[in-house]
């Protein structure tokens, strides 16, 4: 099989996974749409889960457009697609990818204030995180900046768009340490603490139906938890990719379409997971 077969083939089951992803996603943020929870303290989840939701279906539009224009690279060969735009959704990829990483920290700090701070509402009120998703964004966008005005994107010639290259060790060590460990981080402390709170008050006294809550909310936290680690495991084989490549001297040609087939197909199995793990969810098949 040839090498540019190979492309192809891996370029069209990126294509795939990524528009199963936007169609998942674009089905449930439609359907939280319509049905939008009439329970006051509902509607804080159910906007939280709106925003997880929003920040995959754009994430995973941007992998989709970006790979629709390789896959005419990889079938016209003689072309090239750098410049301004080839930077710009390559810039947009990585806002995305950050916006995502801070809507798990918006849903661990809503559950750590359902739980330590369960005598405070205006702590868990829908103004509150809405202000929360606005500052997400804004951070997202600022974060990404750096990254590109240091001129860490770069175009991939054979792969016809821009990211930070796979051999280029200190632009993933940057894009890691600017894009995905700040909410990571945070997210991690915010989970870490809730759990060791949990643990150290139990004893303390509560309604029956406060407890039930904190269960509820305690076991959507560890999901959480899980689901962050399966994104931070798909990004494992492109660290090691890198590091062979490193200490070998050699890349694979399939190396760029391998991160972003791991990449896809974790993201499209969390936006299924996430309709089973979401608590608000299920209401919704029962109001059905």
């Amino acid at each position: 099989m040839s090498a540019q077969v190979t492309n192809i083939i891996l370029d069209l089951l990126i294509i795939g996974s990524a528009t199963l992803a936007v169609l998942v996603s674009l089905i449930m943020i439609l359907i939280m749409l319509i049905h939008k929870s009439t329970i006051k303290r509902d509607r804080t989840a159910h906007l939280l889960c709106i925003n997880m939701y929003v920040s995959l279906l754009i994430g995973c539009g941007m992998i989709l457009i970006i790979y629709c224009y390789t896959l005419y690279g990889h079938i016209y060969i003689i072309i090239s697609f750098d410049g301004p735009w080839c930077y710009a959704q390559a810039y947009l990829l990585y806002v995305s990818g950050c916006g995502f990483f801070y809507s798990y920290l918006l849903q661990a700090i809503y559950r750590l204030c359902r739980i330590v701070h369960y005598t405070k509402p205006s702590l868990q009120s829908f103004r509150l995180y809405v202000y929360g998703i606005v500052i997400q964004w804004i951070l997202s966008f600022l974060q990404v900046i750096p990254v590109l005005l240091l001129r860490t994107f770069e175009y991939l010639s054979q792969d016809y768009h821009c990211q930070i290259a796979i051999y280029n060790v200190r632009g993933l060590i940057m894009g890691l340490s600017m894009v995905h460990m700040i909410p990571i981080s945070l997210t991690t402390i915010c989970c870490i603490y809730t759990m060791m709170y949990i643990r150290r008050r139990s004893v303390i006294r509560k309604s029956i139906r406060q407890q039930a809550n904190d269960r509820r909310d305690f076991l959507v936290l560890k999901r959480i938890f899980i689901l962050l680690s399966i994104l931070i495991a798909s990004g494992m084989p492109t660290l090691g990719i890198s590091l062979f490549f490193q200490i070998s001297g050699y890349l694979p040609l399939w190396s760029t379409q391998f991160q972003w087939l791991t990449a896809t197909f974790s993201i499209f199995t969390v936006s299924v997971i996430l309709i089973f793990v979401s608590p608000n969810i299920p209401k919704f098949w029962k109001r059905q």
